[in-house]
């Protein structure tokens, strides 16, 4: 059984980086990096808090605590791959469980909106003149009103920015 007088609070550089599995320059440039200062010395090397130092070793960045979004195309290519892997399965499995439609299907439904949208206006003025006999001032009238809500209809669709397919 190991002798606990031996204990001495701290971790080196070398111990961290194989807890965290890195090299241990890589570790040393991220404490560095990140401000965290040693809490003592072990002989001739510095000794770090445990709490201190895991944030910014854990951290892609190297910087403690920080909420930085990482561009995939940053990435080493194994871990851009993964990335990309990853991101394609997620897209898979909203698919099937219909949290994510696809945009044709999207467009197939917003088009058929508005196909009996329009048709509804082009029709109005008919059905009112047939069954509430308005007089053809009041046709025209109502068929003018149709056509100024199916024109502003349009250019607030037409508006839109067009996106990409890709």
């Amino acid at each position: 059984m190991a002798d606990i007088r031996d204990f001495s609070p701290g971790w080196s550089i070398a111990r961290l980086a194989d807890e965290f599995g890195m090299d241990r320059r890589t570790a040393a440039k991220r404490l560095r990096e990140a401000g965290v200062p040693p809490s003592g010395k072990r002989g001739t090397n510095d000794i770090y808090r445990l709490a201190d130092a895991a944030p910014a070793l854990v951290s892609p960045s190297g910087a403690s605590g920080s909420e930085q979004v990482l561009d995939p195309r940053d990435l080493p290519p194994m871990e851009r791959r993964a990335y990309y892997q990853s991101e394609n399965e997620r897209l898979k499995v909203e698919t099937t469980t219909g949290l994510l439609v696809p945009a044709a299907e999207v467009e197939a439904d917003y088009a058929e909106l508005v196909k009996k949208v329009v048709q509804f206006f082009d029709t109005l003025p008919d059905v009112l003149e047939r069954k509430l006999s308005l007089s053809p001032e009041q046709v025209i009238k109502a068929q003018e009103e149709c056509d100024r809500v199916r024109q502003s209809m349009y250019e607030a669709i037409s508006d839109e920015p067009i996106r990409d397919r890709a």
